[in-house]
């Protein structure tokens, strides 16, 4: 099967990796239709075994034996949500068996480029069973956990199969989404099938929605590869002889064509989510099904979001609402919003790896953020202005702005994810002359610092009655 595999990649001409990825996640939707006909009624063992079987396939054809590393995880998934259920020593268990663990794969594993290894597929699985143990212990400290987490609670030890199933399920295995238990338990249980017990049938026009999606973004990226061959180009005398403005355009440009490939990968994986059934939402207001309780991209508001919050919050869903529930809003001992953000993004920024563009691209973002909240609470000292921002027909071209801003401000931060090692991405960054660093870690505080002195504080009598601006306002991670 590698050799044809092999042979088909020299064929097209990519890389033997990542075509195994993308024939991984394809599979997922002949699995998906094979359990609505044959498992989807049976008991949630035979369903288990048909996962596990599955997903132990799955990952033989991608990793071979690397495969040990993610049995060894699951055993200790087991150990620990069994043996020490609901105690503080489970966290640190978990993180030390789970994170530990990719990290010191990461040590052997990484390269100079993007590498698709056994790490690519373990760490999804690390955070799945690093939230797992988390909900079993709110599940064993029930009347003690917060409003969130008793959602999400696993109040019974799970066995050894329905933690591999949980593990290795195949829509969410590879590259997401991420899910709890409690979601897969109440797939597997039938709780989502429809009056008659059968598989909903309004959820596979969504899939192929997610599937076409996916099928135009990786067209897309596949062409961009090309169009923009990322590093040589950045580093090229083509390139460089531009003016700035066109280089950061170009930037800008691939960054967008880059990030099509993992929307891609979202996208088509969401989709055979979607078919299997584990994404149904309940029922809209118009008593229609809804299909993205597994969203792992919002596409309209990834190509139209006009600030840092309506962008970031669109890619990624399920990681973000892992660091969510299961990292930022237990540091509320911390006292400090900003230091549970901070602390929240390195802890995402070491999950991705040792690289020091990771921590930087998350260290910007963070900067970015606290800007966009600066600029709105300027925005708000000026009530002409909010005034002029609520006129309907600005919203086109706030748009249109936000647009830019966000392209051209993700994009200087992309070189240093996209192009992985400081000795690659430090070229181009300087050939921006690190615009971006200056802009936000620099320029923008010390202008929201002079602005907060020199434009008075509204009075509290003129605001009275006011429902807020009609600019997104800053969410939580």
């Amino acid at each position: 099967v590698m050799g044809v595999v092999g042979a088909l990649a020299d064929a097209i001409n990519t890389r033997e990796d990542a075509l195994r990825l993308l024939l991984t996640i394809l599979s997922g939707y002949p699995l998906a239709l094979a359990h609505r006909a044959f498992f989807v009624k049976q008991s949630p063992t035979v369903q288990h075994i048909f996962f596990i079987t599955a997903g132990v396939s799955l990952y033989l054809f991608n990793c071979g034996a690397a495969i040990y590393h993610s049995l060894l995880s699951t055993l200790f998934a087991y150990l620990i949500t069994n043996f020490i259920p609901g105690k503080t020593e489970s966290i640190i268990a978990a993180h030390v068996a789970f994170l530990g663990h990719m990290l010191i794969g990461y040590w052997f594993a990484e390269s100079d480029q993007y590498d698709i290894t056994w790490t690519t597929p373990f760490c999804i699985m690390v955070i799945r069973y690093i939230g797992l143990v988390m909900d079993v212990y709110d599940g064993h400290n029930y009347e003690q956990s917060k409003p969130d987490q008793k959602l999400t609670g696993i109040r019974d030890k799970p066995s050894l199969l329905e933690i591999a199933a949980f593990g290795y399920f195949f829509a969410g295995t590879f590259v997401g989404p991420q899910f709890t238990l409690s979601r897969f338990r109440s797939f597997v249980n039938g709780e989502y099938l429809d009056e008659k017990k059968e598989a909903r049938a309004s959820g596979i026009m969504p899939s192929l929605g997610r599937f076409v999606g996916g099928v135009f973004y990786m067209v897309i990226h596949q062409w961009g590869a090309v169009w923009i061959p990322a590093p040589d180009y950045f580093h090229s005398t083509e390139y460089l002889n531009l003016s700035f403005f066109w280089r950061w355009t170009w930037v800008a440009i691939w960054f967008r064509l880059t990030m099509y490939r993992y929307c891609a990968a979202w996208l088509i994986t969401e989709g055979a989510a979607i078919l299997s059934g584990i994404s149904y939402n309940g029922k809209d207001e118009n008593g229609e099904d809804k299909w993205d309780g597994t969203r792992d991209l919002h596409i309209l508001q990834w190509e139209f979001g006009m600030d840092y919050t309506s962008v970031v919050g669109s890619f990624n869903v399920g990681t973000n609402t892992f660091a969510k529930n299961h990292l930022f809003r237990r540091m509320r001992w911390m006292g400090s919003k900003m230091g549970a953000q901070f602390a929240t993004l390195m802890y995402l920024a070491i999950w991705h790896g040792y690289h020091l563009g990771y921590f930087l691209l998350f260290i910007y973002e963070m900067a970015c953020m606290i800007a966009q909240d600066q600029l709105y609470a300027i925005i708000k000292r000026i009530p002409a202005l909010r005034s002029f921002l609520d006129q309907p027909w600005t919203h086109p071209f706030k748009i249109v702005l936000g647009r830019i801003v966000m392209t051209y401000s993700m994009g200087f931060a992309f070189l240093t994810f996209g192009l992985i090692k400081k000795e690659i991405w430090w070229g181009p960054v300087k050939s921006l002359y690190f615009v971006g660093f200056i802009i936000y870690f620099l320029a923008l505080p010390i202008l929201f610092q002079v602005l907060m002195r020199v434009v008075p504080r509204e009075k509290k009598a003129n605001v009275e009655g006011e429902t807020g601006t009609p600019i997104e306002k800053k969410k939580e991670l």
